[in-house]
């Protein structure tokens, strides 16, 4: 099962205030999966589905079927083109009647909140990763990476950024791993990490998931004090560069870029998050300073695989 899925399942049994029932979860991320694979949906038509549905769940509590089938139809049609509500009954599920979910679809379309569209996509997308990443699913054996509604998948394009040659390498075999297909690069300084995500925009090669140490310039990382580390390259650095290359008003760029999604995998992540808490540098959907998630070295394939699987926009 996708990690969208799952992450799906249990934030729809949180958003009926029952986290605590396994089977709801199931139940729901079951459902979320199901419509996944017979819609060939990307990942953003599966967060953008979460995104819509998320206030119905809680106004149509405890019809989260019917309220996140509404927020599906919404979530496919606001990604991609040719999409009908007549789609729903032939390929997900006939429990709700046309005329029914047409109702349900215009109450949403009237009620929803339509600013900052493509942040908000950004935030659901970081929040489902980060949910998947309480419980990683396996990831024993490579995971492959299905067709969707717009072809071929993109092949899976893996930026490394560490100064220590032995992860960059661990890191890179865990790429491959996983998915035997990526194209992974691997480099060591802020500059070059920057220069190289520009360079692979330019010619038409996006990177999809770039993997980030915090310390990229100081010795002995485990015992740096944060403050020394901030002062000098860092991987937040690299992040930074990034969003400064963003459209200010969060709107699409001109030439449809995005920013990679970015995780920081450190071994003073969790010193990072107890610093962040504090000062507000990490926000409700999990990601800290430009960084979309952070998480501790070492660094594991399961949660790898769910940064692989979520790292499209």
């Amino acid at each position: 099962m996708h990690s969208h899925s799952i992450a799906s399942g249990l934030a729809i049994a949180r958003l009926v205030d029952n986290p605590d029932d396994p089977h709801l979860a199931q139940e729901a991320a079951d459902f979320v999966e199901h419509a996944r694979t017979r819609l060939a949906l990307d990942n953003s038509a599966v967060t953008c589905a979460m995104m819509f549905s998320q206030p119905l769940i809680k106004m149509w509590v405890p019809h989260w079927k019917f309220a996140y089938t509404v927020g599906l139809a919404m979530g496919v049609k606001f990604t991609t083109e040719g999409f009908f509500l007549i789609d729903i009954l032939e390929h997900v599920t006939q429990e709700f009647t046309l005329e029914c979910l047409k109702a349900g679809e215009a109450l949403a379309l009237e009620l929803f909140d339509w600013t900052s569209m493509n942040q908000r996509c950004r935030d659901f997308r970081n929040a489902l990763v980060s949910v998947a990443l309480e419980s990683p699913p396996s990831a024993r054996r490579p995971v492959p990476n299905m067709p969707t509604q717009f072809g071929p998948p993109p092949i899976d394009h893996v930026l490394i950024v560490d100064d220590s040659q032995i992860v960059r390498d661990l890191h890179e075999q865990l790429v491959l791993q996983i998915r035997p297909g990526a194209h992974v690069h691997c480099t060591e300084s802020v500059a070059d990490a920057v220069a190289y995500v520009q360079q692979s925009d330019e010619r038409d090669d996006p990177v999809r998931l770039i993997l980030l140490d915090l310390n990229l310039s100081l010795p002995d990382a485990s015992s740096t004090r944060l403050e020394d580390i901030f002062g000098s390259p860092n991987g937040f650095d690299v992040a930074f560069a990034l969003d400064e290359a963003e459209s200010p008003d969060n709107a699409p760029a001109q030439d449809f870029r995005f920013k990679p999604f970015v995780a920081m995998v450190s071994y003073l992540a969790d010193t990072v998050t107890e610093q962040g808490m504090v000062d507000g540098m990490v926000k409700p959907d999990g990601s800290v300073r430009g960084c979309d998630a952070l998480l501790p070295k070492p660094l594991t394939l399961d949660s790898l695989r769910v940064l692989i699987e979520g790292c499209g926009v």
